[in-house]
């Protein structure tokens, strides 16, 4: 046998054992609200205090929501002032002691990256006591401005600016901190919200967080989200007089409630309950010397979150929270901010809008109201389109329609199809817009739309009826149930185009095609379906121009007065804007309005009129398809009149016309045969 150990080797060996065992001790579930209160402290160079974690009511309700598993991915549009980044560094402390999960967040820049492992990660490294403990120590331990090991977990700290940052690492957490400043998209290898997304698969609790300061409105990315979440929930307090809840609002001259006070006066600002009409001052909502403890409410749904910590749908009951959550929280809220501040900043911002000088007013909207700046840019009126709609009947075609195609996207509840008729110098007609409801990730649920895509419609000048030429299908969103459906129909639409919409720069509309591998019943099938690029930008570009098109004629679009009104303003729901992208000037495509179908189909369309060469057609195809189509038309009688001698009118149901060579559809038929 050996010497006995001296009391410092077994002292040291406890300590080993015990430390070893540790890593495998359950910590007692808490929220991140309840673990921050008793082991996060305030420190950096960013706190204007020192200590102990004490957070306000609203921001309590944020914490939970990011340490709440349901919710999968969590977005917050905030102003400045509101404590997001302690928040969110808070999170990171409680995913390293507490959950013990390998994390990423990501910032705009390298160098943002920096500032942020200076100010805010390293002196919580060394100041929470939770953490200190968690760290891994040794001569060989890797600890890197950009990665921090610990004993169960490990942090990457990262610039988003570049596509290798969002590669090679696989974390439970994904983390984005100021979303809005990272480039639309990370070199062109995609947006970065979906790049940082792409780092969860296979994480048993994904859990991303993205928030920011909103910016240019559709541009921005944190705004995007949170009209695309299950719910969007803001901050509501209750009245001290009436006792109904309601949130913050800057208000307006529109509205009776909101923000209020005597012009040039900014001490006299109130705010107004928009249930009673009475007013409270910022010292009631600050009585105590806390903000009001409230309730979370969604826009969308009337779900609640409240002090009692419980999800509950709009009849009270409890519920589950949503998997998707989109927050906004603006200054207003936060006592570091007075309200008379926030009023004298708009009117001096106001009074440099004036003068014409938007900057001011600018940063109000986006760092004090936590919302985006809306720039003015091209794009058509939808009243004015509305207006001058015809008089013709849906699933009609007017007189100098010769073609019909289809653009259909596809959501996760439901299909959207428009039928647009084409004819020379590609003056278009809108022939129909549907909806259809289902799921398509059901193939059962497909049969509609296939149904949908083999209608006939009659022509106004003759009776004669036309099928789809050409349709181009959106695979965006459901991209494996697109190329299994479009597969699986060639036999029976045999004109089908699955496609996929890119917004880059110089992209054609009828863009280059690739060989897709699919996932048929679980079989995967390699080069299975041919996707096709549609440059959607261009699309917009050459739309906008052909509706500022009055006159009947090459590239006016028309439209039947039994459109609805949603119809025209989802085509005019986008703007064409000049800004900054890569260090240059260009113009992009935003959105005014979150839907956009009508726009989408209608790019779809042009799609798959491209795609059967319409615009190279010349005279003289021209001429044999108003032969076929509406044969012996008197183009000075009225559309719709009957021709001047009657004639024979041949069945161009029957008739078929070879396309151009150029068309992928070369042994197909113009007019499809019942």
């Amino acid at each position: 046998m050996g010497a006995p150990l001296s009391p410092e080797a077994v002292a040291a060996i406890k300590s080993a054992v015990a430390l070893g065992l540790s890593s495998m001790r359950a910590e007692v579930p808490q929220t991140l609200s309840e673990w921050a209160a008793h082991h996060f402290i305030l420190a950096g160079e960013s706190s204007h205090q020192k200590g102990g974690w004490v957070g306000w009511p609203f921001q309590e309700g944020i914490l939970d929501f990011m340490s709440d598993d349901r919710i999968e991915e969590l977005y917050v549009k905030k102003s400045k002032r509101v404590g997001y980044t302690k928040m969110l560094t808070s999170f990171v402390a409680y995913n390293i002691a507490h959950r013990r999960r390998k994390q990423a967040i990501w910032q705009p820049t390298d160098d943002d990256r920096d500032s942020y492992v200076k100010s805010e990660i390293e002196p919580v490294l060394d100041g929470v006591e939770a953490i200190r403990k968690a760290r891994r120590t040794g001569g060989k331990i890797e600890d890197t401005i950009k990665y921090k090991p610990f004993r169960d977990s490990v942090l990457h700290l990262l610039g988003g600016k570049a596509a290798r940052a969002y590669r090679r690492i696989t974390v439970a957490v994904s983390m984005l901190d100021e979303w809005s400043a990272f480039d639309q998209s990370i070199e062109k290898s995609g947006d970065p919200g979906g790049l940082a997304k792409g780092r969860l698969e296979g994480a048993p609790y994904p859990k991303f967080v993205g928030g920011s300061t909103p910016r240019i409105k559709g541009l921005c990315h944190v705004e995007r989200a949170c009209e695309d979440a299950d719910s969007l929930v803001r901050y509501h307090i209750d009245c001290i007089h009436c006792g109904l809840d309601h949130p913050l609002v800057w208000g307006g001259k529109e509205l009776l409630h909101g923000f209020k006070w005597e012009r040039g006066q900014p001490d006299t600002v109130r705010h107004v309950c928009p249930h009673c009409r009475k007013s409270i001052t910022q010292a009631d909502y600050l009585r105590g010397g806390s903000p009001m403890v409230g309730t979370w409410v969604c826009q969308k749904t009337g779900m609640r979150y409240g002090a009692d910590r419980v999800w509950r749908d709009a009849r009270n009951v409890p519920c589950k929270p949503p998997r998707t959550l989109g927050v906004h929280i603006w200054s207003a809220y936060s006592p570091q901010r007075t309200w008379v501040s926030i009023v004298d900043e708009f009117e001096k911002a106001y009074k440099a809008l004036q003068a014409g000088d938007v900057g001011p007013m600018t940063s109000f909207t986006n760092e004090t109201l936590g919302d985006t700046w809306e720039i003015k840019g091209d794009s058509t009126d939808e009243n004015a389109l509305q207006q001058r709609a015809e008089p013709y009947a849906l699933k009609t075609i007017p007189l100098g329609g010769l073609v019909l195609t289809a653009g259909v996207d596809v959501q996760r509840d439901r299909w959207e199809l428009t039928v647009w008729a084409w004819g020379r110098g590609l003056e278009s007609w809108a022939v129909d817009h549907h909806i259809i409801h289902g799921n398509p990730a059901s193939e059962g649920d497909w049969e509609p739309v296939a149904e949908y895509l083999q209608q006939r419609y009659t022509h106004a000048w003759n009776g004669a009826t036309l099928g789809l030429s050409a349709i181009s299908i959106d695979s965006s969103d459901q991209t494996q149930s697109v190329y299994n459906w479009v597969r699986a129909q060639q036999t029976r639409l045999p004109q089908l185009r699955a496609i996929k919409g890119r917004g880059e720069e110089n992209i054609p509309i009828l863009g280059p095609s690739s060989l897709q591998e699919i996932n048929w019943r679980g079989a995967k099938i390699a080069r299975g379906i041919k996707l096709w690029a549609v440059g959607v930008d261009t699309a917009k570009d050459l739309l906008l121009g052909q509706l500022a098109i009055a006159e009947p004629g090459p590239g006016c679009v028309h439209f039947s007065n039994q459109l609805p009104r949603e119809f025209f303003e989802q085509l005019t729901a986008e703007q064409r804007i000049l800004t900054k992208k890569a260090g240059k000037e260009v113009y992009v495509w935003v959105k005014r309005r979150p839907r956009n179908e009508a726009l989408d189909c209608r790019n779809y369309a042009m799609h798959a009129a491209m795609g059967l060469g319409i615009h190279k057609y010349t005279d003289a195809r021209w001429q044999q398809l108003e032969a076929m189509v509406q044969p012996a038309v008197d183009l000075f009688s009225m559309p719709g009149s009957p021709p001047a001698q009657a004639v024979s009118v041949p069945d161009v149901s029957q008739v078929v016309v070879p396309p151009a060579r150029t068309s992928r559809f070369a042994s197909q038929s113009w007019l499809n045969r019942r």
